[in-house]
């Protein structure tokens, strides 16, 4: 199933993508997607026969065209939002970097704050005032389906709700290393960090897809477009740490609850190793099918 969250008469609701890019309202049987993924496989089993029903010709809630609708991030209300940096070799490279066998390292994450970061498919990407090199970063994402802790690699999948799209908007050149900022060793790195903090700074969606349409993720394709020229074009099988990997790490560190998002990091093809960034008036798309494509417009900050 493809689920997806809206915005409709000033509230968000639920609901699922049906054949024809017509959307079927689920909000009178869950009232978020958050509350959808904590009804664990009853839920799923529910959803999927609405889901039949409607596309049988008799939809037990209202069905709207796809086109009509403002989109919220699949997940409005995730608890967390983690990022993985450095999980495609190709990245790490074209950074500078070495890329480490991964028997001898683990997975570098990182959080961003959801309920400001987070933006549906079709809503801006604020360019911060204090912003001077704004980067896509497109990336496969994983929706946790459950809540579990120090998750062994091999139960890793069952964890997993399904997935989704997001793009880890990055600024490169923060203002603030400007003088007469004071030169202390944690700068770079917290340069960094808080570059990935900004408002609208994880657009996300269209969907999620649940993980039954999704058997291997690994053959995936990622494609990342600025004003439709093609940047990044990679296989989600280029990984380093795989979907059951990171959920296993992430749960030694953290409890994983359902609606968490890990977004597992971006391939070579950003705009620092290219020297080209986004600005205002730019469009910014990612596209991973069967999830859709993320597509954003970039506006300067009020």
């Amino acid at each position: 199933m493809k689920l997806l969250s809206y915005t409709a008469d000033g509230e968000v609701r639920f609901g699922a993508l049906l054949s024809g890019d017509r959307v079927l309202e689920l909000s009178g049987q869950y009232a978020s997607a958050l509350d959808y993924l904590e009804g664990g496989d009853a839920a799923f089993s529910a959803v999927s026969a609405a889901v039949a029903q409607a596309e049988a010709g008799s939809p037990g809630g209202a069905v709207t065209a796809l086109g009509e609708l403002t989109l919220a991030p699949p997940i409005p209300n995730p608890r967390k939002l983690f990022c993985l940096a450095g999980n495609y070799r190709q990245h790490i490279e074209e950074g500078g970097g070495k890329a480490e066998a991964k028997e001898e390292t683990y997975p570098y994450f990182f959080m961003k704050p959801p309920s400001t970061s987070l933006v549906g498919s079709g809503g801006p990407v604020i360019h911060p005032r204090i912003a001077q090199k704004i980067d896509w970063e497109g990336e496969f994402t994983i929706v946790i389906g459950k809540r579990g802790k120090h998750i062994s690699v091999e139960d890793g999948y069952d964890y997993v709700a399904g997935y989704t799209i997001l793009n880890d908007i990055s600024e490169r050149d923060l203002l603030s290393k400007e003088p007469p900022k004071a030169d202390r060793d944690g700068n770079g790195y917290f340069d960094w960090l808080v570059g990935k903090w900004f408002d609208n700074g994880a657009p996300c969606g269209p969907t999620f897809v649940t993980r039954d349409e999704v058997p291997d993720p690994s053959q995936l394709r990622l494609i990342t477009r600025v004003n439709g020229v093609v940047k990044q074009d990679a296989s989600v099988g280029e990984l380093i740490f795989t979907v059951p990997e990171v959920v296993a790490f992430i749960s030694r560190v953290v409890t994983l609850e359902p609606g968490d998002l890990i977004s597992t990091g971006t391939p070579g093809g950003v705009g620092s190793s290219r020297g080209e960034f986004l600005h205002p008036g730019d469009t910014v798309e990612v596209e991973i099918q069967p999830m859709g494509i993320l597509t954003n417009p970039v506006v300067a900050e009020d």
